[in-house]
């Protein structure tokens, strides 16, 4: 079970040992320093450094004071949804990741520094026993509301997403990306034979860096969970897997804060990988992947952070009319997120909640009670199905 603590605020300077994850201390879930040392390397771009503060005044002394050291403003960005200023900075020639965050912290102490650390699509290798497996009825049932999605671009005029309304924003950067992984994922959350009355926020936050790998950055997931808070929307898909980075953890508690549940793919990594993020921090439901037998995929990464599972492995999946498989967390996460967007009593209710209705509804695998592998087991239909 994944650990919370009491609180979370601002918080002071870092320890430079961790200061390319994240800081010691109660008030962020900040994984070992051998994992943050190892994820090091997973970054947008090696001379930039992300600050968030909580107003302009904090922006504009933090600007002031970065300036005066050598820092250059490459953009400045309200996190409306959010309630933050984000802002990001090149880093002075003398100065690495560690040292620009400890002088960032310095110069305006509400600050919160970090690298611009990679998120990448946790990639798919699409069968119909999925349904059947998890005990989905017949009949559809009605989305309660609005679903958010954070991942690849959307294509929005395949047929199998006409019975949905869809809303799309783009927060990448660099050249665009392909829309397949987002597609699939979409296709999913927005199958009418599941779920009825979907309106779907997708967020593109993923484009293609110059070593030619898609790629988020955490500015780009920034923007979108304020996008999607704006937007109203409480419940939100993210199928994309990275590093621990503070910014992020500090963005997805402000968004929990707003009333948004997020559901995510644990990463395809294998079972021996560090946690990955968002799905591992404690506020945020982090889902596997298992086959038609129940068995776990043999490439999801495992650990306290895994709540629940869901088919991911040989899904069958239809878009623009061609029938095509698909395997991943990424497949299995959208699954949970429907469940929880039809069920009466999950959706729009906190994470604590949603993990302990679902864990009550889901039949256990692998060793008694929740595990490492499987978490709470595999997840059900929900019992009170919204008619459509």
């Amino acid at each position: 079970m994944k650990h919370r603590s009491a609180y979370r605020a601002l918080f002071p300077l870092c320890l430079a040992a961790l200061a390319l994850g994240g800081c010691a201390g109660d008030s962020l879930q900040v994984p070992p320093p051998a994992q943050v040392a190892a994820d090091a390397a997973e970054v947008v771009d090696p001379r930039e450094i992300v600050a968030l503060v909580p107003d302009r005044a904090a922006a504009a002394r933090l600007l002031s004071g970065a300036r005066a050291e050598g820092f250059t403003l490459r953009e400045q960005t309200a996190l409306a949804g959010l309630g933050l200023e984000m802002l990001r900075l090149e880093i002075p020639g003398a100065l690495g990741g560690p040292g620009a965050i400890a002088a960032l912290e310095r110069i305006e102490p509400l600050a919160v520094a970090g690298v611009n650390h990679a998120y990448r699509p946790a990639a798919s290798h699409a069968l119909e026993y999925a349904d059947a497996l998890i005990g989905w009825p017949a009949v559809p049932c009605r989305a309660l509301g609005p679903i958010g999605m954070i991942d690849t671009g959307v294509d929005a005029g395949l047929p199998e997403l006409s019975a949905a309304v869809i809303h799309s924003a783009g927060f990448a950067r660099g050249a665009p990306a392909g829309r397949l992984h987002g597609s699939e994922v979409a296709s999913l959350l927005a199958d009418p034979r599941r779920l009825s009355g979907v309106t779907l926020y997708a967020a593109s936050v993923v484009g293609m860096s110059a070593r030619g790998e898609q790629e988020a950055g955490v500015d780009s997931l920034l923007e979108a969970l304020s996008w999607l808070a704006g937007q109203g929307v409480r419940l939100v898909n993210i199928s994309l897997a990275g590093p621990y980075n503070k910014l992020l953890d500090r963005g997805i508690d402000r968004a929990e804060a707003h009333g948004m549940t997020i559901v995510a793919a644990v990463g395809n990594d294998g079972a021996g990988a560090p946690p990955r993020y968002p799905a591992a921090l404690e506020n945020v439901i982090g889902v596997t992947a298992v086959d038609a037998d129940r068995a776990i995929y043999r490439d999801a990464v495992q650990g306290r952070q895994v709540d629940v599972a869901a088919p991911g492995v040989d899904v069958l999946l239809k878009l623009d009319g061609r029938m095509v498989f698909a395997t991943g967390t990424s497949i299995a996460a959208p699954f949970v997120t429907a469940r929880i967007a039809s069920d009466p009593g999950l959706y729009d209710a906190p994470a604590a909640r949603v993990r302990a209705g679902l864990r009550g509804l889901s039949d256990d695998l692998g060793a008694p009670g929740p595990d490492p592998v499987f978490g709470a087991g595999l997840v059900k239909a929900p019992p009170r199905c919204a008619a459509p």
